[in-house]
This record gives C-alpha cells, sequence and structure tokens, in this order.
C-alpha cells in the first residue's frame, strides 16, 4: 500500500510519497498485446513512445479535439521532442496545444494562466475549452478559477464564473457547467464544493443545484448521457447527509440537487483524510472511477466500471497502487497509477525491491473474479473484474511534484493513447510531461524483447556425446505476450536448429531449454539465441561455445579442409574442423578473429590480412566459401581472396573487389598477378552484410585448368564458371595449402572493414 498525501486535494497540488515493501508472489495474467495471439482479446497501442512536445512541469489534464490535444497543468515553457531541458524553450503558461498526428507544439495557442489548470472540458459542441484550476487571471484579465477558451481563435471568453478557492474539476453539457473542488462559494453565493452555472455565466447565472458536500473535497464530475445528473468523486465522507452513497462517490439530480441511488459506492468506498476518488470518466453507456487508499478510511486503490442505467458495479480492478487516471476506449481501459501488486485481480505480484508499472491496460468485459487479498488489506473477493494485458511501458518518475510520480494523467482516442504527468523518461528514451502512444497501424513497432547480449544470458553444456544442452531466461516483451526463441549454431545466416513461440505475461517467464542431439562429436559449436517478437524484433544472446563430448567423426572421403566457424577465438582462427591449424601469415593478430559464425579479418588502409591452412596439401581442388564486407569502401576496393596450391608465394586464386558503389568484380590470379576477370560483374552488387559465394577449382598439371564463380548466398549456383584459365607455370604445378587473404586499398576510410569467411569447404574433384 502507498501512500499519496492529499495529491490533489490541496489547491497547490503537492504530494508526497511514503513506499512500503511486501514479498514477492506468484499470478496468472493475460495474454492480449498489440498482436494478441487469443482472437477474443483486444489489441492495445504499441509501447512505443512516440516523439511529443515537451514540458517543464506536470500535465495534470489533457483533451483531444480532433487532431489537436489541449494540455493544462503547471508548466511554464515547452520544447520540442529531443531537446534538453532548458534548450529550445518556448514560453507556455499552464497550457498548451500540440499536434496529436506529430507531437509538434502549435505556435498559435497560447492562452496564458497566472495558475495551474486542474482539469479542462470541451462544449458539446466542441468549440469551447471549458477550465478549472488555482488561477485567477487569463491573458492578465481576472478569471476566478473559471474560464472558458474559444478554440477556433485561443481567446479568452466572456464566460466568467467566480469561485473563492481552487476548482479541481469542470463538466459541461449544453445548459450547464459543472464545478469541483475546495471552494465554499460560486458566484458571491454559498456553494460548498459542487457548484453549476449557466455557459452564458459571467458572475451572476448560478444554477440552483445545491447539494450538501461535507468534509474534504470534489476531484471529478462526470455527466450522464441525458446531462440530467452527475456522478461527482472526491474524499467526502457525506453528500446530502448519506454516506451509501455519499462516501467518495455519489450521484446528484441536476435539476434538485437531491441524491440518487448509487450502488457502486457499496463497494468502491474511499474518502476522509487518507483517501479518496480521484478520477471519473464517461463512454455514455458506463461510467469509470479511480482511487487512492492509505490505512483506514478506504477500501479501493484501483479502478472500476459501473453502469449508467443502474449504478450498479460492472467490474473492479483491485490493485496495490494509487490509480491517479482512468480512460475508456472501445475495447481497451487505459490506466496511470503507480502499481505495484495487482494479483487480486490475475495480475502481476509484488517484488522486493518493489517496482512499479506506471501505465497498464486493461479489458472493457469482465474476464474473471477477484481474490482475497494476501497481505492482509481491504480487498473485494468474489465481485468481477477485468483482465490485465500485455502493455507495459516503462516509466522514469519526475520530482517536479515532490510525489516521485511518472504519469498523473490519461486519455485516449480510437487511434491514440497521450499520457501526461511528470515524467522524465519513458522505455529510457527522454521524453518529459507528455507522451504519445498509437495503435499498430500508425506506431514504429519496435519494442522488441527487453534483454540482449549478456543480460540475456545463454548457457551451455554437453552432457553426452553429440549433444549440447542450452538454457535461457524467458524474455518479455512490453506489448506483445508472445516471444518467439529461435536457436543458431554456427552462424544466423542458414535457418535456426530449433525454434519455439512462448505466450507468457512478463511475471509468468519461465527458463527456456533445448537439446541439440545432432551437434557433431569432438568438436567446438557455438551457439545463439534470438527472441522475436511478431513485428520481427529482434533480441540476440551472445554467442556461447561448447566442446561437444565424444570423439571427432573422421572427415568425409574427399574433404580435404572444411570450417564453418563455429567458435570463438579473439586473435587467431584456432583450428578448423577439417585442415588442421590456421596460421597467421601477415597481419597482426588483433586483427583475426572467430565469433558469430564467421572468421573476421578486420582490414584497415592498404593492410594485408592472410590466413592460410598449412597442413593441408592438395593439387586438384574444389573450394568454396561465403564471404560478407561489414561495410563498402570509402573509395578504392576490399579484396577477398580464396587460394589453393598455396606454397610460399606461389598460388592460384579467385579474387574479390569490392567497390565502394557496392558493385563486385572478380579476377583469377596466379601468384599475386591476375590473369583474367573484371572490375565490375554485370548484374552483382552487395550492401554491407550481404553475403556471396564463391567457388575456385583447379585441376591438372601443366597445364592447370583453374576456374571461379561468384553468386549470391541463397541462391541457385550458376551452372557456368564466370572466368577460367588453362595455365603450366611449372612453380604452380605442385600441391599446396589452402589460404583465405584481405586487402584494403590506402583509400577505403579510417573506419576497419570487417570481411567475414564462413562455410569453407575444400574438397578432391
Amino acid at each position: 500500500m502507498t501512500r499519496i498525501h492529499e495529491w490533489r486535494l490541496l489547491a497547490a497540488g503537492a504530494v508526497a510519497a511514503v513506499l512500503g515493501v511486501s514479498s514477492l508472489v506468484m499470478s496468472g495474467g493475460a495474454t492480449a498485446d498489440t498482436a494478441p495471439v487469443d482472437p477474443e482479446l483486444p489489441e492495445t497501442v504499441s509501447a512505443d513512445v512516440l516523439p511529443t512536445v515537451q514540458i517543464d512541469g506536470v500535465a495534470w489534464k489533457q483533451v483531444i479535439v480532433g487532431d489537436i490535444v489541449y494540455v493544462g497543468g503547471n508548466f511554464t515553457s515547452a520544447r520540442p521532442a529531443g531537446a534538453a531541458a532548458g534548450t529550445d524553450e518556448t514560453p507556455r503558461s499552464n497550457m498548451l496545444a500540440y499536434r496529436l498526428s506529430t507531437g509538434e507544439l502549435i505556435p498559435s495557442f497560447a492562452p496564458s494562466f497566472n495558475g495551474q489548470v486542474k482539469d479542462m472540458a470541451l462544449s458539446p459542441d466542441k468549440t469551447l475549452l471549458y477550465v478549472a484550476g488555482s488561477f485567477t487571471q487569463v491573458n492578465g484579465v481576472n478569471r476566478y478559477r473559471g474560464a472558458a477558451i474559444n478554440l477556433a481563435t485561443g481567446a479568452l471568453t466572456s464566460f466568467r464564473p467566480i469561485f473563492n478557492s481552487t476548482t479541481n474539476a469542470v463538466a459541461a453539457t449544453a445548459d450547464a457547467v459543472f464545478y469541483g473542488g475546495v471552494f465554499t462559494s460560486a458566484d458571491n453565493t454559498a456553494r460548498t464544493k459542487l457548484a453549476a452555472v449557466r455557459p452564458g455565466d459571467t458572475g451572476t447565472q448560478l444554477l440552483p443545484m445545491n447539494p450538501t458536500v461535507s468534509n474534504g473535497s470534489v476531484q471529478d464530475v462526470v455527466v450522464s448521457p441525458d446531462g440530467a445528473d452527475i456522478v461527482i468523486g472526491g474524499n467526502f465522507t457525506r453528500v446530502n447527509g448519506s454516506s451509501n452513497p455519499g462516501y467518495g462517490l455519489a450521484r446528484i439530480k441536476v435539476a434538485t440537487g437531491a441524491s440518487m441511488a448509487l450502488p457502486v459506492n457499496s463497494e468502491f468506498r474511499d474518502a476522509g483524510s487518507n483517501s479518496a476518488v480521484l478520477s471519473l470518466e464517461s463512454d455514455g453507456s458506463s461510467f469509470y472511477g479511480s482511487g487512492y487508499h492509505y490505512g483506514s478510511g478506504g477500501n479501493s486503490e484501483g479502478t472500476f466500471k459501473a453502469d449508467w442505467a443502474t449504478g450498479s458495479l460492472t467490474w473492479l480492478e483491485d490493485c496495490h497502487g494509487d490509480t491517479y487516471s482512468i480512460w475508456p476506449t472501445a475495447d481497451v481501459v487505459y490506466q496511470a497509477s503507480h502499481k505495484h501488486y495487482c494479483g487480486n485481480s490475475g495480475g502481476f505480484p509484488e517484488t522486493s525491491p518493489r517496482s512499479f508499472q506506471h501505465s497498464t491496460a486493461v479489458t472493457q468485459d469482465v474476464r474473471g473474479t477477484n481474490t482475497r487479498d494476501i497481505y492482509g488489506y481491504p480487498d473485494h473477493p468474489g465481485t468481477p473484474r477485468p483482465e490485465f494485458l500485455e502493455w507495459y511501458p516503462k516509466w522514469t518518475p519526475g520530482t517536479f511534484t515532490g510525489a516521485n510520480q511518472a504519469p498523473w494523467t490519461v486519455t485516449a482516442n480510437a487511434d491514440y493513447v497521450v499520457y501526461g504527468g511528470e515524467f522524465l523518461k519513458i522505455n529510457g528514451i527522454a521524453q518529459q510531461g507528455l507522451a504519445r502512444f498509437a495503435v499498430n497501424t500508425i506506431a514504429p513497432n519496435d519494442v522488441g524483447p527487453a534483454m540482449s547480449g549478456a543480460e540475456f544470458g545463454l548457457t551451455a553444456t554437453s552432457p553426452a556425446d553429440g549433444q549440447v544442452k542450452l538454457t535461457w531466461p524467458g524474455n518479455a516483451d512490453m506489448d506483445n505476450a508472445t516471444v518467439t526463441y529461435k536457436v543458431y549454431r554456427g552462424s544466423t545466416d542458414v535457418a535456426p536448429i530449433h525454434t519455439k513461440a512462448v505466450t507468457a505475461a512478463f511475471w509468468k517467464q519461465t527458463t527456456q531449454s533445448f537439446v541439440d542431439t545432432a551437434a557433431p562429436p569432438g568438436t567446438t559449436q557455438s551457439y545463439r539465441v534470438v527472441a522475436e517478437d511478431a513485428f520481427g524484433n529482434q533480441s540476440p544472446t551472445e554467442w556461447v561455445t561448447v566442446d561437444v563430448a565424444g570423439e571427432p567423426a573422421p572427415p568425409a572421403e574427399g574433404v580435404v579442409a572444411e570450417d564453418t566457424f563455429g567458435r570463438a577465438e579473439a586473435s587467431g582462427w584456432g583450428t578448423a574442423e577439417t585442415g588442421g591449424i590456421w596460421t597467421r601469415t601477415t597481419g597482426t593478430a588483433g586483427n583475426f578473429s572467430v565469433s558469430e559464425g564467421r572468421g573476421w579479418h578486420s582490414v584497415t588502409p592498404g593492410g594485408t590480412t592472410e590466413s592460410r591452412l598449412e597442413e593441408v596439401s592438395a593439387t586438384d581442388v574444389d573450394a568454396t566459401v561465403s564471404v560478407g564486407v561489414s561495410r563498402l569502401p570509402d573509395a578504392g576496393y576490399v579484396w577477398s581472396i580464396l587460394g589453393a596450391r598455396v606454397s610460399g608465394t606461389n598460388h592460384y586464386a579467385s579474387r574479390l573487389r569490392f567497390n565502394p558503389d557496392g558493385t563486385v568484380g572478380i579476377h583469377l590470379v596466379r601468384s599475386g598477378t591476375p590473369v583474367v576477370g573484371a572490375n565490375v560483374v554485370p548484374g552483382l552488387s552487395v550492401a554491407p552484410g550481404d553475403r556471396l559465394k564463391v567457388r575456385l577449382q583447379v585441376t591438372g598439371t601443366a597445364p592447370a585448368t583453374v576456374r571461379t564463380k561468384v553468386w549470391p548466398a541463397g541462391s541457385a549456383e550458376p551452372s557456368g564458371w564466370t572466368y577460367e584459365l588453362s595455365d603450366s607455370t611449372l612453380a604452380n604445378q605442385v600441391a599446396g595449402g589452402v589460404m583465405l587473404r584481405s586487402f584494403g586499398a590506402s583509400t577505403i576510410g579510417t573506419t576497419p572493414v570487417l570481411v567475414g569467411y564462413d562455410d569453407l569447404k575444400v574438397i578432391e574433384p
């Protein structure tokens, strides 16, 4: 349970938080998200935070009108998304507007309020914005805590109710504007915490409605679909002498001020000095509320949905952690809070140390039943509950109010959900005070599984000959419950050796495992697991290396050398699977490595790196290798050379040329001298990371026939050879080793080009 001391109950809006600690409890959860597997569960918006104008204080309320969002709060400036605090600022005094579709500040809308704006409400025709707060002037003109802005012009209207203290809430119909707060006078007439005025009020058009609201204050007001009555929320303890209804919630007949039946108040009861109903919203058929409590005086920190027709409870979400705001959409209800335990309602458990979910989403419909609270706090066992959906952006709380909170308010339409508050970052991205999220057809959908690299820890052991057991932790995604795990051996350029889709809420992630029963015995193999969400976002583990138990199989008949580079080496290439040790014949050790299923040469301007299998000695060979570069050269070229019959400086080779524009050339080379070929092969080009397959065949002596071809990896090998030659040079008519060499021209640029080799296979034809 968390205490927030009268966060909106005081006119100044000051707050403070005292946080406790509880033990870990596991609980079930839903699996809906931006791409739910269960077709009966609704889609949420994406967890991608979209660039939005920022503020230097706190936002208490946002109102969406078409493609414009109006913001009220306590702030003095706005700045663009991405701008650091104190830079590129535009003055704004407690109110601004921005484009919903772009997040950009609207320059022409800049009313100036001399005190904070607590709430705003649209007129039914959407031409006026009614405002509540602690201000006494707007644009230098007296307006005592009530005002209206013409949305077409941005000008202050003549609407001028007079309240003697802070107004916290405002709602409107065509015939009345309702204000709630801490005031005791409206239009110089006694009204305690609740009043209604005519839309044309200039300080003399107070309506008769005058219920008795005892103790505390009114925090929010919502109007029934027919406009005949209102529901109020706050920390008052009686209305018209009644505490049920009337304890933090009441329904009032507008014409008379009389109380009406409100059965939901028998279940959701937050009032007094340590509890309150903080927000109310309506979607035309139902109304929704949220609250907080600490110690005695209340029984709910979550949210509720109630039926307008009867006032009865539809569902109750019974989390721990104050809920400040709620907003219903057609299928999903969004919340702003600092929830830390939702086990009573089928949601996430308490953690130690305590962790918070500041924005959550639940279903509109009933999906289960609340259970008894395991910590002994007030609870609602047996009442209907919604289902939590897999949507959990990560917020960094701010310090403006002193409450260490993140979002305070949420608003939405069919395509966007907007949050406001005092947060500093979302998902690690700097974004202060205002945030937008969108449905997946608009959002970039770039949020993937949370862990990667060393944090996403993969372990590998070999429990038996030819077997490798892999284990890794479940990897939750902020907005996708289903994550697919792909297991790779040696390289991610080939199909995974295992694929498994797992659907689980973030708090129900379990350790995953797989046993590779086809690992070559007696070899060293490397593995990587990639976690992928429904939109293709990938989070990989580090490559891990394991020695596979068992005796190595003898080389296949006719295989001279073979290497898939399924190992890890920091300063060299180690030992090939067949063919012996790779020898570094030129270049510094730091420019040679093996990782991610590749043998790497780090090529610098004018530098040569060469690796040889000198234990191999063959005359007739047919060699293939896969090759690619990390980047294209700035100028000049990068060579990749596959050589055979290597003895001293003598050899035959196929030399690829990577050009700055992505075109590729190929030559047949004798002992470093090109004999036949071209700097550009028609129709062949690459981008960084693309792979090419190169084949070199050398047969016969005096003359020797030398042939080569090149084609994109993954496509069919062409039937013909690109180039061939016949040569009888004496020094090249002897058996020799195998070579992979890389070279960069002096103009390739300062950043090294990584040339990566894979799937080398040399056979006797």
